[in-house]
């Protein structure tokens, strides 16, 4: 269903020829770097208009030395839908009577079930297929996590474009962090600010998009000259140090949970507020330890004892373990 997040996605390469070239290298295509885009209509109802059929981006592509110019067709996928099975044959052999080109479709996906869906080969026919449609997926598994921050900062385009096929990570704070820090140096303010925009519209996650929002107050640094700009410089050292730690906790929190989940543990709504409020990192890496071989949530979530990995934590009861019917007092039960 197309949204925000959708657009952004299918959207932001074709303005962009270096990071699409990039792109198409992961498809291996042989595509020299330095390509031009046109974009086309992205209408494929044909002609009388009985219903709208709309594609996601359609571009003309045209190498450098001009030869062999081919349509890009980018279409955007948050999860399985099947009847983009009869779509997608439908749109190639849509352009490829319209545009008299060769036509490539691309498939981005966000997670891996998707992408793999999206891969496979699409037939029709009887005995031997009349029409076999495979399309070009790139997804988390074939493309590149950016964890380094100078390696976002080569290319801050591709590196928006990879972090919303990896924006499902369960260490997407810490991928957030990098993608930040290294945008915080771009000394080109306008388009800086952009494409910080841009990147919250990628984001289908209101979680992440928090976490997003946390990280732009504290790592972009204010104009002087206004109260709140002041303000702000006057405590960035503080805020910077607080929205790289809340990134790093959303993403162990998230590890946690998928952990929980995989484990097969029972995943009631007040087991994932327990998790996702919980800002205290020792406590959740101690959770998490737990988790890879406890049998009960009980065995995750007990108190903290002097022989766990890491110390009890200094914090309020309702972040420790099933305490609402234990004593305040973190020492041994009276029972």
């Amino acid at each position: 269903m197309p949204n925000v997040s959708h657009d952004t996605l299918h959207g932001f390469l074709p303005g962009r020829p270096k990071a699409l070239n990039r792109a198409l290298d992961l498809l291996d295509l042989g595509i020299p770097s330095g390509v031009t885009t046109e974009t086309l209509p992205t209408d494929a109802s044909g002609a009388p208009k009985m219903f709208t059929r709309s594609m996601d981006s359609v571009l003309r592509v045209v190498r450098p030395d001009g030869r062999d110019p081919f349509i890009l067709l980018v279409e955007a996928q948050s999860g399985i839908e099947t009847k983009k099975e009869t779509s997608w044959p439908y749109y190639v052999a849509y352009l490829r009577d319209r545009y008299k080109l060769e036509v490539v479709l691309l498939v981005l996906c966000v997670d891996t079930a998707t992408a793999a869906w999206a891969a496979r080969p699409l037939r029709t026919g009887l005995g031997r297929p009349t029409q076999v449609t495979v399309p070009h997926v790139l997804g988390p598994s074939n493309v590149p996590r950016v964890s380094r921050i100078q390696d976002a900062s080569a290319d801050l385009d591709f590196a928006a474009f990879c972090l919303w096929i990896h924006s499902n990570d369960p260490d997407i704070g810490g991928i957030l962090t990098v993608m930040g820090e290294a945008l915080a140096q771009d000394t080109d303010r306008e388009a800086r600010d952009d494409l910080a925009g841009l990147i919250e519209d990628g984001l289908g996650s209101e979680h992440a998009r928090k976490i997003w929002r946390n990280l732009m107050e504290t790592l972009f640094t204010p104009r002087r000259g206004t109260i709140v700009g002041d303000a702000r410089l006057a405590g960035q050292e503080e805020g910077l140090k607080e929205g790289r730690e809340e990134g790093r906790v959303a993403g162990k929190a998230e590890q946690l949970l998928r952990l929980m989940e995989r484990r097969g543990f029972p995943m009631t709504e007040e087991t994932r507020q327990r998790v996702i409020t919980c800002t205290d990192m020792p406590l959740l890496d101690l959770w998490f330890d737990r988790a890879i071989d406890a049998t009960t949530l009980d065995e995750i979530f007990a108190r903290p004892s002097a022989t766990d990995r890491v110390p009890a934590p200094a914090q309020s009861p309702e972040h420790t373990a099933v305490p609402s019917q234990e004593p305040r007092n973190p020492g041994p039960s009276a029972d």
